[in-house]
């Protein structure tokens, strides 16, 4: 991730491996041009080994944590949004990649943060159980392999419904 407030709220948890994609998803859904007013505000990020707990702002066009306020991320042509059957779609270009963050709102106003992934030593089952429902391809970089899946969006709903998508936070609103 570029900076720290991208890796807060993209979560991306060391020691893990994800699945990709090959373009933002859903597929075929619009892009928003902001984040939605609901979405906006400020929320507690997970708690870390600081002694002061950070939080997250979230405005129309970008978010930081409020330690860094030049540090954020700006909605671009690689950092984008979409809304699609309740949930919010988060997907950032991390060349030849994307990767997406699935956000769902909850009546309080927090919101809770899912991805494709899984600890290294339990990607292989993933991997496994994942080509069972959908076909996943590999692409071999230097030092590493991709996993990339080309999901419809029904696909990706049912992914999501499946709990093949993992919480990996809930981050409090507190404005």
């Amino acid at each position: 991730m570029k900076n720290i407030v991208a890796g807060c709220i993209l979560l991306a948890c060391i020691g893990c491996k994800e699945i990709t994609y090959r373009e933002p998803q859903p597929k075929g859904v619009e892009k928003l041009q902001r984040i939605p007013k609901s979405l906006q505000g400020k929320y507690l990020l997970p708690e870390d080994n600081r002694s002061l707990r950070d939080t997250l702002v979230v405005k129309a066009h970008t978010y930081f944590a409020s330690s860094d306020p030049k540090g954020g991320s700006t909605l671009s042509d690689s950092l984008m949004i979409k809304q699609y059957k309740g949930f919010y779609f988060i997907s950032i270009n991390d060349r030849p990649e994307w990767l997406l963050r699935v956000i769902e709102q909850e009546k309080n106003g927090d919101i809770s943060c899912y991805m494709l992934q899984a600890e290294d030593n339990a990607f292989p089952d993933l991997l496994k159980q994942l080509s069972q429902v959908i076909k996943v391809d590999s692409t071999v970089l230097p030092g590493e392999t991709l996993y990339q899946i080309d999901p419809s969006p029904k696909e990706l709903l049912d992914l999501i419904k499946k709990g093949y998508f993992k919480k990996t936070a809930t981050l409090k609103k507190i404005q």
